[in-house]
């Protein structure tokens, strides 16, 4: 039985890597070593079954949902060992389209699929001469807010750049979400300005817990990405973070915390 006043979660930051079967290995091995903590709910990151900054090499070597092998190995793991799985993001091929989906799934604890999110904010700015990013040019965009029921409470999910869209996240605590996911691959320029601030700025505003699970290091294609995964309460305090190293994360949630903060300042009410 599930102690629904406590959630105890993991969260893996990996290196990823430039193909799905490498990444699937490299998961599997990350999603044994949680156990130990004996985690509810396992977070992992945006990009989790291929990461490069090559097109030519990411058009080349993405798959489909139906034979993603990170995806299955999720799967299988949920199912073995009864953990709910979030799938921060798969870059995946819609049929023979040559545009991608950047897809979030969510994994219950007898294997599942219960949701999925398709990446509504894409990611097209001019960071500096060498971060320019146009996924509108192979992504598709997303439409629906997407929130899951668990033993704990409503679950939103975003992804990524969707941090920087306050509206998304007020959204998914009106309809009742006390946590919200935020797997990301940020780079390294706004993650140092940006990645803390705005993260706990979402949970003060909407007084929920934000799980935000990144990327980090050197990737194919000299793709750089920024880490420090960390947890933040709906009072905007940090609860764990990591560093720019792979790493797993653990920690246990109060699930009080979040109408006690609601009660103290019902903004979320009021607006």
């Amino acid at each position: 039985m599930f102690n629904k006043q406590k959630l105890k979660i993991s969260l893996i930051q990996i290196e990823g890597k430039a193909k799905p079967k490498l990444n699937s290995i490299l998961i599997n091995k990350n999603l044994s070593k949680t156990l130990k903590f004996n985690p509810d709910i396992i977070f992992t990151p945006e990009c989790l079954n291929i990461i490069t900054g090559d097109k030519a090499h990411l058009l080349k070597n993405v798959t489909t949902q139906a034979n993603c092998p990170v995806l299955k190995v999720c799967i299988d793991f949920a199912k073995k060992y009864s953990r709910y799985i979030s799938v921060g993001s798969l870059l995946l091929r819609k049929n023979n389209s040559k545009k991608l989906l950047n897809r979030s799934f969510f994994i219950n604890n007898k294997g599942r699929i219960i949701s999925y999110y398709d990446k509504i904010n894409l990611f097209d700015v001019k960071v500096n001469k060498q971060e320019i990013h146009q996924e509108s040019k192979n992504f598709y965009k997303g439409n629906n807010i997407i929130s899951v029921n668990t033993p704990w409470g409503m679950l939103g999910i975003t992804i990524c750049y969707d941090l920087r869209f306050p509206n998304l996240f007020r959204s998914l605590a009106k309809l009742g979400c006390k946590f919200i996911i935020v797997p990301a691959a940020f780079t390294i320029p706004t993650g140092k300005d940006h990645w803390e601030i705005l993260l706990r700025a979402r949970a003060i505003e909407n007084s929920s817990y934000i799980i935000a699970t990144g990327q980090c290091g050197k990737h194919h294609g000299s793709r750089k990405t920024y880490g420090h995964s960390l947890v933040v309460n709906p009072w905007g305090e940090l609860l764990i973070k990591g560093s720019n190293k792979p790493t797993i994360l653990h920690t246990t949630l109060d699930v009080k915390k979040i109408n006690e903060v609601r009660n103290k300042i019902p903004s979320i009410y009021q607006s």
